[in-house]
């Protein structure tokens, strides 16, 4: 009879060390694809943990003060960056938002070549990063608009680097509220209200008109200069 075993089953040598190895009846295959032997993880690897509300309990049930829902926060916040995923990278951003906001440039020590002026640590001390912010129209349609103004209204933010539609998203809601909608609404049926592009027509109508009142003054002066 044909033996169309492709991998034989062989007992692995018995190791009283070994749990896996020590078993004669799981195949060495298994053993060494499925069961392998951990190995020991470099001293400080992050541990993959999520946050402990248990802990919240404990720690923040007898606790009435104003800073209770703060220190809440903070620590779901920081537990983002071992929990996995994509709240892992939510995690790896919060750290690096600190690290902009922590640094100073007299972190960076000064050499020979720099700005004289800058050489004193009481100057570097108080200069800080120059924090650059960049989002899409989109982020202003939602309700990120509302982050987005706290940061800028704060000054958490020095430069802001957006699309033309961030700006007329912006207009629009001064205007008036965006409502929740759904993917399935018919975009001919929503933009049968048109009212923001008129008001774009007219912005552009009275720039246009402004920048010919200044060309015709500009040529004017040109040729003032020309008799002379």
């Amino acid at each position: 009879m044909e033996d169309n075993t492709i991998l034989k089953a062989e007992p692995l040598p018995a190791n009283t060390s070994s749990a896996v190895t020590a078993n004669p009846h799981i195949p060495s295959v298994s053993a060494s694809a499925v069961l392998g032997e951990s190995e020991s993880m470099p001293e400080g690897t992050p541990i993959c943990r999520g946050y402990d509300f248990n802990k919240t309990l404990e720690e923040y049930g007898k606790n009435d003060g104003k800073d209770k829902e703060k220190n809440i926060l903070d620590d779901i916040m920081s537990s983002m960056l071992t929990t996995g995923f994509q709240a892992t990278n939510v995690g790896l951003a919060i750290e690096e938002i600190k690290r902009m906001r922590k640094w100073r440039l007299s972190d960076v020590p000064w050499k020979e070549g720099d700005d004289i002026d800058l050489k004193p640590h009481s100057v570097r001390s108080k200069i800080r990063a120059r924090i650059f912010f960049s989002y899409t129209s989109n982020q202003i349609s939602c309700g990120q608009r509302e982050i987005i103004r706290f940061l800028v209204q704060h000054k958490m933010v020095d430069v802001i680097v957006t699309t033309a539609g961030g700006i007329e998203e912006d207009i629009i809601k001064c205007f008036e509220p965006t409502f929740m909608g759904d993917f399935k609404l018919k975009g001919r049926e929503l933009r049968k209200k048109d009212w923001i592009v008129p008001l774009i027509e007219q912005m552009h109508d009275e720039q246009d008109e402004k920048l010919s009142n200044w060309a015709k003054q500009m040529a004017a002066s040109d040729g003032a200069n020309d008799d002379d």
